[in-house]
């Protein structure tokens, strides 16, 4: 009996101990999420030419841009584009891109509102 307790007792001090490094990890891992998030925020655009240009230096992480209005982009948005199923001459698929939500779908950045929502038909 007492090697039971013995063993229950080994048993939840190392679950606790592994909790508790688990909470601490998970609590700074949440505090470099906001400052990333505070920082993705803060800046919105940028000229696309300028990022997708030769120019660019390699040891700079290029931001996450829509290339046809040059909003920035969180890595939880995304383009709307379409691939064509042709093959060009080097062996690859053409890919028009359409935009990102705020320009395509015209959506306003701090909201999820459509501006331009599709007129009602009338019935014939």
């Amino acid at each position: 009996m007492v090697t039971f307790v013995t063993v229950c007792g080994i048993l939840f001090t190392v679950g606790f101990f592994l909790y508790a490094l688990s909470a601490v990890d998970n609590h700074s891992l949440d505090k470099k999420e906001k400052i990333r998030k505070a920082k993705d925020d803060s800046f919105r655009g940028a000229d696309p030419k300028k990022v997708y240009s030769k120019d660019w230096n390699p040891d700079v992480p290029r931001p996450r841009l829509c290339p046809v209005c040059g909003t920035m982009l969180r890595k939880d948005e995304f383009l709307y584009a379409a691939i064509s199923s042709h093959i060009n001459s080097e062996g690859k698929k053409q890919a028009q891109i359409y935009g990102c939500k705020y320009c395509y779908l015209q959506m306003d950045q701090d909201s999820n509102s459509i501006h331009n929502k599709p007129e009602e038909q009338p019935e014939l």
